[in-house]
């Protein structure tokens, strides 16, 4: 099966190539930006339009010319993109770029033929530990010790700086081998604050809560922060610490939802996830501050997007149910609907019809197992 895989690498650059990274992100800031505005100045402007105008800002700002021409292009697409995605009612409106904000960049592999040798301009020698991009040629790298050879087509490459550290993510068109598929049966995943994952075969996965542990000192970094002059020396060592602690923290989340998602979808080949509406959960209208925060740092949308793409690679079923299907107010023995269950303070639902007593969250995913079978057996008939 052939699929696109990223593998992310830590980057050192020597000083010269850490100097062209910054300009690299300057730059498709700036193009990015520029393009942004002559799109609000003239709504007309189609996708071939904007391409055009590429050109003309090498005449206005000559220093484009230093970076890589393929990373400014690519950040226009990301724009195109953007406003694709805006007019579907996919996303919000694209915003500009603050400088600091987000500093990465990316790159395609262009490939050519010469003389029956093919080249490539992104390529990877894990043995001399060694990625050669365009522009930066030939970079340090760091990661994956048992991998000796990267056998995939590359397709692109994207250069990003967290604090201090600089990484490179390679996205990769690979032939995955898929396991001999065993039956396993079907699983309800039910998403939570108090436990992140409940199933309904009875497991538990608690919250680790890592924000509540990494909080008071992002809270210590960022009073000291607002005291320090801007742009300064110390304000910008402040900054990068202040980066450190957001990625361990970013880590540490990704790390327990990849476990968590890793032993499900090896032992089951059915699995239903309630398809929630994170943003609108997260959003002000919940004038719930706190059940937003915890949210938040719940990570459901990572758990959702891991799962979507393992079940991918490994041919599982993911069954998504409706967020408006009300999984917690209805009695798993006997489909009795309860309002009240609304409230997250009740831990055990209680059916007034049949007298069924059972943990909330184990009762909201055994409904969301019949949801999925039901849902599974109306897309069988369908396709007959």
């Amino acid at each position: 099966m052939l699929v696109n895989k990223a593998y992310k690498f830590r980057l050192y650059p020597n000083k010269e190539q850490e100097i062209l990274i910054n300009k690299t992100f300057g730059c498709s800031r700036l193009v990015y930006n520029n393009m942004l505005y002559k799109i609000k100045e003239n709504n007309a402007l189609t996708r071939f339009d904007i391409n055009k105008l590429i050109p003309s800002m090498y005449e206005e700002y000559s220093f484009l010319k230093e970076v890589d021409s393929c990373s400014l292009r690519c950040a226009v697409f990301d724009l195109i993109n953007g406003l694709t995605r805006y007019n579907n009612k996919q996303g919000d409106y694209p915003n500009y770029k603050k400088k600091g904000a987000k500093r990465s960049y990316r790159t395609n592999n262009i490939r050519s033929e010469y003389k029956g040798k093919e080249y490539n301009s992104i390529s990877i020698d894990l043995k001399r530990k060694i990625i050669t991009l365009p522009k930066l040629k030939e970079v340090k790298i760091r990661g994956y010790r048992n991998l000796d050879k990267l056998e995939a087509r590359i397709i692109n490459a994207t250069i990003s700086k967290e604090g201090n550290r600089y990484y490179v993510s390679v996205v990769v068109s690979e032939e995955i081998k898929v396991e001999e598929k065993k039956t396993r049966g079907i699983v309800g995943i039910d998403l939570g604050v108090k436990t992140l994952v409940t199933t309904s075969d009875y497991e538990y996965y608690g919250n680790p809560k890592y924000l509540t542990k990494y909080e008071k000192r992002i809270k210590k970094i960022q009073k000291k922060l607002s005291r320090q002059v801007k742009e300064s020396n110390n304000y910008k060592k402040t900054v990068s610490k202040l980066e450190e602690v957001y990625r361990k923290l970013k880590n540490a989340r990704k790390k327990t939802a990849e476990e968590i998602v890793s032993k499900i979808v090896d032992n089951n080949d059915v699995i239903v996830i309630e398809s929630l509406n994170i943003k609108r959960m997260t959003s002000k209208e919940n004038k719930k501050k706190n059940l937003r925060k915890e949210i938040l740092n719940s990570t459901f949308g990572k758990i959702k997007n891991i799962l979507e793409y393992k079940c991918k690679w490994k041919e599982k079923i993911l069954i998504k149910v409706s967020p408006y299907y009300s999984s917690s107010q209805i009695c798993s023995n006997c489909n009795n609907k309860d309002e009240s269950m609304k409230e997250i303070n009740k831990r055990e639902y209680r059916c007034k019809k049949c007298g069924n007593k059972i943990e909330r969250d184990i009762n909201a995913s055994i409904n969301l197992i019949n949801e999925g079978i039901r849902l599974l057996i109306e897309k069988k008939k369908i396709t007959e």
